[in-house]
């Protein structure tokens, strides 16, 4: 009898053994996931920035969701699943917080505005273009460098003069694309966009740099209260995240 019970105790104590460590396991492989909606010219460099982020947080899964920032941010005003928001300027961030759906917000990098043109071209100002040519330049209510153009446009004093050209994009990827394809002869986009990680970017090239009087700042905030949204937005504050920023030409 003696011996039946111990043999009896000790299958109990394997037996949940085995289950703790099953849980333990099971705690440790749950993934959680977080969506950010990140403008269209952070495509590159999420990729880089999501990998560096994984190696101490190899647990939490992120989903972008990319496009103009003034595009996404109605997208979030309409209720759209969001934890974190990544602009390409500070209105749209403002917006949100102003309507209490952001807290937290941070500058994360800069960027400039630049002219380009298909490779080999010859052209160098937008005075430049045939009646027939197009100019590229993104939504100017819903994508920040489109608005950016225009205000750089205007400041010249070529905005009512251009505006016969132009050929309105629903981001900077896509006027890249409209350059890039020779459906436009010119287009605006940021400096980042002429490149693919640390390589110029094939088929276009920059005519000049569009100075503006403000500089363009990428703000971005958190919107959920998802403790791995967080832990986003306190890595973008890193060094290793400025550096991967600075890699792909952003300033910071």
């Amino acid at each position: 009898m003696n011996r039946k019970f111990w043999i009896v105790i000790a299958t109990l104590m394997l037996l949940l053994t085995a289950c703790s460590q099953n849980n333990s396991s099971s705690e440790q492989s749950e993934v959680n996931t977080i969506t950010v909606s990140a403008a269209a010219s952070l495509t590159d460099v999420t990729k880089a920035l999501e990998k560096a982020f994984k190696k101490d947080n190899p647990n939490t899964k992120i989903e972008f969701n990319y496009g103009g920032s003034g595009a996404l941010r109605e997208q979030i005003e309409k209720g759209a699943p969001v934890d974190v928001f990544m602009s390409a300027n500070t209105k749209d961030v403002d917006a949100l917080k102003d309507d209490g759906k952001i807290e937290k917000t941070y500058d994360y990098a800069r960027n400039k505005l630049v002219l380009i043109q298909k490779e080999g071209q010859n052209i160098t100002n937008v005075n430049d273009l045939s009646p027939n040519d197009k100019l590229a330049i993104g939504e100017v209510e819903s994508v920040p460098a489109g608005r950016y153009a225009k205000t750089y446009l205007e400041s010249q004093n070529q905005w009512q003069n251009v505006q016969p050209h132009i050929v309105y994009a629903k981001d900077v990827r896509e006027v890249l694309n409209y350059v890039n394809k020779g459906n436009a002869k010119l287009g605006f986009v940021y400096n980042t966009d002429l490149y693919v990680g640390h390589k110029k970017h094939q088929g276009v090239e920059k005519v000049a740099d569009a100075k503006l009087e403000s500089p363009i700042i990428y703000r971005m905030g958190v919107i959920s209260e998802q403790k791995e949204a967080q832990k986003w937005q306190d890595f973008m504050k890193s060094n290793r995240a400025k550096e991967i920023l600075k890699q792909y030409h952003f300033e910071v």
